[in-house]
């Protein structure tokens, strides 16, 4: 990969956000954080559906508008993701760290 990978992921006070940073540095994807507006995919992850779902509606959107993958990471430990963030993700995957960077790397192209 010859160039960093500008994320905005979602966050929250819940355990995904942590494990999700950690299994995303275990992936080998070289990235770093950015902006809704500045990024090259939104990583949402479902397991803050519940308590951040406007915050994540409002990346969701802004992500669309501006032509922006949406990958959606399941809960942790679950399978199951509201069909409201499915039917806008790209991808919806697992907590598997080359699922993710494959994830990412599908979603953008990237060779």
């Amino acid at each position: 990969m010859t160039a960093e990978i500008r994320l905005y992921i979602t966050e929250g006070e819940v355990e995904d956000y942590r494990v999700f940073l950690e299994r995303l540095e275990q992936s080998g994807l070289e990235w770093r954080p950015a902006t809704p507006e500045d990024a090259d995919a939104v990583i949402v992850l479902a397991g803050l559906w519940g308590t951040r779902r406007d915050e994540i509606l409002g990346a969701v959107d802004l992500a669309r508008k501006l032509s922006k993958p949406i990958i959606t990471v399941r809960p942790y430990g679950l399978e199951n993701v509201s069909p409201e963030l499915e039917a806008v993700s790209s991808e919806v995957v697992g907590w598997n760290p080359h699922c993710i960077r494959d994830a990412i790397e599908d979603a953008l192209d990237v060779i």
